[in-house]
């Protein structure tokens, strides 16, 4: 996996969970087959999860997909909560109030096995929830969607040491999502949530994912929320991410897309490229090679199509190409 795959993947991870619905309805999920995780939800309230605003942090070329947010104790934990004598004097101080407590949560995406992984995530806790925080305690959900199986839990942190200082443990908590292989009932899971999960499973399990992700798009564009920025982050993300040969699947998307008044592929990546484009400026003198750019993204679009059997008119509406340049491919 390139470099730019990886950025891809991180990327798309950011814009969906940043979202703290989106992050909590992902650690309901995983806590049903994670009893640390389950215990974890015993104790937090998530309708106060929060990001951390300007603590996200950037490990090397390649990027990183972590995500830092905040979330209060629940009232209910008042029995698992003790007072320190020495230290906490008030008991009616806010300051000791179980609801006033908070704890810090590290979302972190590998779409790869990553040796480092354990010094990233020391860079992060020390950086945001250390230093940024004050200091509060923390857990570590490593959210991996990939390939190969790996489960870094299972990673001794000092290689070639002797037991006893494989014990040497971090300060905080570290628990494992493994979103390709996790179980998941798409019908009843929330169908954005579900949307992004089987959007993610298509690029290293196209065949395997499709049915999911076509019946997490209908009962996304069925329900009443506006979601149209996300679908279209969505279709953008798996246009970029899929092999040729396997574009063909997200192609009936597309007409369930136009029909209920969602841009076309074509369109969203038209616009992803005109804001990339006025970004960069086209005073350099690039605007040409840009508008080529964006009409060869219709032309490999309108082939597959072809390709499948739409009609060419259909293909026109949704391409944007006049029916005589789709005759000529």
């Amino acid at each position: 996996m390139t470099n730019s795959q990886k950025r891809n993947h991180d990327n798309f991870f950011r814009t969906i969970f940043a979202d703290p619905k989106n992050t909590a309805n992902l650690i309901s999920l995983a806590a049903k087959n994670n009893p640390n995780l389950k215990e974890l939800l015993s104790l937090i309230n998530l309708e106060t999860l929060q990001e951390i605003s300007g603590a996200a942090t950037r490990e090397g070329a390649s990027g990183s997909g972590d995500l830092t947010f905040k979330v209060k104790i629940k009232n209910s934990a008042k029995k698992n909560f003790k007072k320190n004598s020495e230290t906490d004097k008030d008991p009616n101080s806010k300051s000791n109030r179980p609801d006033q407590l908070l704890v810090g949560l590290i979302l972190e995406h590998k779409s790869y096995r990553d040796s480092k992984i354990r010094n990233q995530l020391l860079k992060y806790y020390f950086e945001v929830m250390h230093q940024k925080a004050g200091n509060i305690p923390a857990v570590a959900i490593i959210v991996y969607n990939g390939r190969d199986k790996w489960n870094p839990l299972k990673i001794k942190p000092h290689p070639g040491y002797p037991e006893f200082f494989q014990k040497v443990g971090l300060p905080f908590r570290v628990e494992f999502i493994d979103l390709g292989r996790e179980p998941v009932d798409f019908s009843n899971l929330d169908p954005l949530l579900a949307l992004a999960i089987a959007a993610m499973r298509m690029v290293f399990d196209a065949y395997g994912a499709e049915k999911y992700f076509k019946t997490a798009l209908r009962r996304l564009l069925k329900s009443k929320q506006n979601f149209r920025s996300i679908v279209e982050e969505i279709l953008v993300y798996l246009r970029g991410m899929l092999p040729e040969e396997e574009k063909e699947m997200i192609m009936d998307s597309l007409e369930v897309i136009q029909n209920k008044g969602y841009v076309s592929i074509a369109d969203a990546d038209y616009n992803r490229g005109f804001s990339a484009g006025e970004e960069k400026g086209f005073s350099e003198g690039k605007a040409e090679g840009f508008l080529d750019g964006i009409t060869d993204a219709k032309r490999e679009m309108a082939k597959a199509m072809l390709v499948k059997g739409y009609p060419i008119s259909d293909i026109a509406i949704i391409s944007g190409l006049s029916e005589e340049e789709i005759k000529n491919l």
